[in-house]
């Protein structure tokens, strides 16, 4: 059997992980995401608004230049925002994969005047902050991607005000376990709240899981794979429904 081209590949992670993504809630509704390859400038995305999350294929997939104009799937509508994905992979050579997710507990502060800290040991790979993006806006234009990607700067994630999160990767499973971490930590502080004061993790913390996270990111990426192969394709429950 003929080992699959670098392309197929890619494709198909991204298809997998938007699978992964509509099986934790992740991705919903409203939602992308999308996987940059460094050897031909192309960027491959996952349908947005509307599209069953739960049933992508590689074939589905949009393909954009970094120029955010689209190479592969005209006569369709593509994700309403696909900006913040070409401009996050055009600025940051580094960033191997992005996500725009209303992941419900993490979006949560975006809707309050209360910054983001994590709590949890694990999301010591946000111990540095999570900024917010200050303006109201869907990002339609390339000059919003381009301020969404000077508000994220070097960071892992951003807040986009009133709207959702936006997570930056080095690749999948990298992004599958960051954005997982985040809605985590995210869920633990809005719940532990209740109870008292929230005991926050600081920016000595940052490194915690540095010299691992490869590791750790493939192992999550292969648990939540096997979890997908036999999801039944309902929706999750405790979601936001229009995740």
């Amino acid at each position: 059997m003929l080992a699959a081209s670098p392309e197929a590949e890619l494709r198909d992670q991204v298809a997998t992980l938007t699978r992964i993504f509509a099986m934790r809630g992740l991705l919903g509704l409203h939602g992308h995401i999308s996987a940059f390859d460094a050897s031909t400038g192309r960027v491959y995305m996952c349908p947005g608004f509307g599209w069953d999350k739960a049933s992508t294929r590689p074939d589905d997939l949009f393909v954009f230049d970094l120029s955010g104009r689209i190479v592969e799937g005209e006569g369709r509508r593509p994700p309403l925002e696909w900006w913040i994905h070409t401009a996050l992979h055009a600025r940051r050579p580094e960033v191997g994969a992005v996500a725009h997710l209303h992941a419900p507990y993490a979006t949560a502060f975006a809707l309050v005047r209360r910054e983001f800290r994590p709590v949890l040991l694990s999301g010591s790979l946000f111990a540095d902050g999570v900024p917010i993006f200050p303006e109201r806006a869907l990002i339609t234009t390339p000059e919003l991607g381009e301020r969404v990607t000077d508000a994220i700067g070097g960071r892992r994630a951003l807040l986009l005000r009133n709207h959702g999160i936006v997570v930056a990767a080095a690749d999948l499973p990298e992004l599958l376990y960051s954005s997982v971490l985040l809605e985590d930590t995210a869920r633990a502080a809005v719940e532990a709240s209740a109870l008292g004061e929230l005991d926050f993790l600081g920016p000595e913390d940052a490194g915690v899981q540095a010299a691992s996270l490869s590791i750790r990111a493939q192992l999550a990426w292969n648990y939540f794979a096997l979890l997908e192969a036999r999801w039944d394709r309902q929706p999750p429950s405790g979601g936001g429904a229009l995740a």
